[in-house]
């Protein structure tokens, strides 16, 4: 059996164990304690600094008290913290010409931190110098209170200053949210910012998740479906300035543009950039309108349908150019009617389509005396220095800015070498101070003369100044603004009130923004007509245009006699120059009324009812034609003319009778003549 031994165990000779659970618990208390009080610290570091600052300060002099030179350490210190607070008040962040910050802090912040910094530092370097804080002992603990009490104000009341209020959401922003940046809405996952109620509604700046800023331009429509508003109430555009993400979006319960704009008048060009106001955009912005540059005048081409607002338009610049010291050559092919008030008040003025190719010939002319007589100008340049040849037109020095004007374009441009005239006109003449405007009722290839130069002209022309007013086709809103996304031909021709849209448009030019504007619209453009003088070309190249430019006048006196007047011999100089392109007869309008004239001669209608009278019975258009000696198509409208006054009855097909013989029979040849 084996030896059993029994030891008995004295409670005094065990460890001491701490209770089940309870073992470091003290430990970790103490860890969560400091951590949480570290976190609570860091999150009350801003509103609590004065009190941290203090306790730095009374721990920072009691440590320095200890070695026997420590006030010397805290002296330097405070006059190293004294010298950063002067730079960072005082120094504007220069290195030469780079700015390395935005702006200086105000004054009475860098007083603030320079009397925290002095003041705390002669605190600390006092205790350093005199055994510490010593609390009951010595004066410090109150003075450091007091410190901390008296900076602590200041900096309390600067922070609840400059404390941005949390915004609440607005209910465009929610409504956006809700229903299109949700999944199933038209620009998933965008946003909408910066918000800012308007007198005509609220704008507002849309972030697109993906894509850019022509993601939302192209959702237009499903956006305005989203927010229950009608189509045309809402308008997007690219945020200028702004990431390509970024779209500015408008959206108005009455459209601001709807109100006419009336024209302030001449004054609109600022004759130190070139550059004109015109009109407004939807956000009241000005639109604005180059007639120049510094690198020379700026070419325009202008499109709008009927009632656009394109005649209100070229009054309002044309007003402008005789206010400002701008010659104005004008052609209007429709015999005067578009600008009729501008017949005596421009320098040369031309209403048929002929004159306006004898004008542009001039034009070239004048192109080339200037081009001469510049390339061998001496000159003084911005430096200083004399030179001869100048490259580029200084409007008034020496000579004025020419503009040139051609209404209904395509009736110029679609005669026999028109576009290749313009084209070397608009490729060469800005360096010579003469600006070509061409005014067409859209830019199809047709209206610039279907001619190989057409697609240059039109290229060069829109390089420019591009104003496009409401357009009657969608497949030419691309063509007019290339590169745009904007729809001219949806614009609409009345407003809501019934009153019409002319001068609505979009502009291309120096604002470069894809947005409506208005134009401004001219009420009285005779008293702009009347009134100042007109000015007139340089001596030298009124010499150079021959009797097309210095017989002008006279050929405007005889029009206004009621005579036609004949352009003379020099007028397509190096162009053709037979008698029958020269006669203004050739004009499509006069064309077209000589044709009338000769084919419905004086008394047609009374010889055709005479004719049916004598015939005593029905007869034929063709008898009728071959007996009087007129043609067949005017007797037909002479018998329309007739059957409308009574004087003349259609009896059968073709077969035509005096009211009181329309009973009678018609002979047999007649009706196979007429069938």
């Amino acid at each position: 059996m084996p030896k059993t031994t029994t030891v008995e165990k004295i409670p005094a000779d065990e460890p001491t164990r701490p209770a089940a659970g309870t073992r470091g618990s003290s430990r970790k208390r103490n860890t969560k304690a400091a951590r949480r009080a570290l976190r609570v610290a860091y999150r009350t570091r801003r509103g609590m600094a004065p009190l941290y600052a203090a306790a730095a300060q009374a721990i920072a002099g009691s440590v320095l008290a200890m070695p026997d030179d420590g006030w010397k350490t805290a002296l330097a210190a405070t006059a190293a913290g004294a010298a950063t607070t002067v730079a960072w008040g005082r120094w504007n962040g220069r290195i030469g010409k780079k700015r390395l910050r935005r702006r200086l802090p105000r004054r009475a912040d860098f007083i603030a931190a320079a009397s925290a910094v002095t003041t705390g530092g002669g605190l600390v370097t006092a205790m350093a110098a005199t055994g510490g804080l010593q609390p009951g002992h010595s004066p410090y603990p109150g003075l450091v209170a007091a410190w901390s009490l008296g900076h602590g104000i200041y900096w309390w009341r600067r922070g609840k200053k400059t404390a941005a209020p949390v915004p609440a959401l607005s209910q465009q922003m929610q409504l956006w949210q809700d229903n299109v940046a949700c999944p199933d809405g038209s620009l998933p996952g965008s946003r909408l910012v910066d918000v800012v109620t308007t007198g005509y509604g609220w704008t507002g700046v849309v972030i697109c998740k993906r894509g850019n800023w022509r993601k939302a331009y192209a959702a237009s429509a499903d956006i305005a479906g989203d927010l229950d508003l009608p189509e045309e109430s809402l308008q997007i555009e690219k945020a200028m300035g702004q990431s390509a993400k970024r779209a500015t979006i408008a959206v108005f319960n009455v459209n601001p543009l709807q109100e006419v704009i009336d024209h302030p008048g001449p004054q609109i060009l600022d004759k130190t950039t070139g550059q004109a106001k015109v009109g407004l955009f939807y956000d009241g912005e000005p639109a604005h309108y180059a007639f120049w540059k510094p690198s020379g005048p700026v070419h325009t081409v202008v499109y709008g349908a009927t009632d656009g607002g394109k005649s209100r338009f070229l009054d309002m610049l044309l007003g402008t150019e005789r206010h400002n010291g701008i010659v104005s050559w004008v052609c209007d092919p429709q015999g005067g009617q578009s600008l009729p008030r501008w017949r005596e008040a421009v320098d040369w003025y031309e209403d048929t389509a002929q004159g306006g190719l004898a004008m542009l010939y001039a034009v070239r002319t004048v192109m080339y005396e200037r081009s001469a007589r510049y390339s061998m100008m001496e000159f003084v340049d911005h430096k200083g220095r004399k030179l001869r040849g100048r490259d580029h037109f200084v409007v008034d020095d020496p000579d004025p800015l020419i503009s040139v004007t051609i209404d209904e374009a395509h009736r110029v441009l679609n005669l026999q070498g028109a576009p290749a005239l313009v084209l070397e006109i608009i490729q060469m003449a800005r360096k010579c101070g003469i600006k070509i405007r061409l005014v067409f009722q859209g830019p199809k290839a047709n209206m610039f003369g279907n001619a190989p130069e057409s697609t240059d002209i039109r290229e060069q022309a829109q390089s420019g100044n591009t104003v496009m007013f409401r357009t009657a086709s969608t497949l030419t809103d691309s063509i007019g603004l290339p590169g745009w996304d904007v729809n001219p031909s949806n614009l609409p021709m009345y407003w809501p009130d019934k009153t019409s849209t002319a001068g609505l448009g979009y502009i291309k030019g120096p604002d470069n923004r894809q947005a409506m504007f208005r134009a401004y619209f001219d009420r009285d453009p005779a008293h702009w007509a009347t009134t100042g003088t007109t000015p007139t070309v340089e001596a030298s190249a009124a010499a150079v245009t021959g009797k097309a430019y210095s017989e002008r006048l006279e050929r405007l006196a005889a029009r206004l006699r009621g005579e036609t007047p004949v352009l003379p011999d020099d007028a397509f100089t190096d162009g053709p120059t037979d008698a029958a392109r020269r006669a203004p007869s050739t004009d499509p309008i006069a064309q077209a009324a000589a044709a009338i004239e000769a084919e419905a001669p004086a008394g047609t209608d009374e010889k055709v009812a005479a004719f049916l009278a004598e015939r005593g019975r029905p007869v034929g258009r063709n008898t009728i034609a071959q007996e009087t000696g007129l043609t067949v198509s005017a007797v037909k409208n002479a018998l329309t003319r007739l059957k409308n006054k009574g004087q003349a009855v259609a009896v059968d097909r073709g077969i035509w009778a005096h009211p009181d013989h329309a009973n009678t029979t018609a002979d047999t040849t007649e009706l196979a003549d007429a069938a």
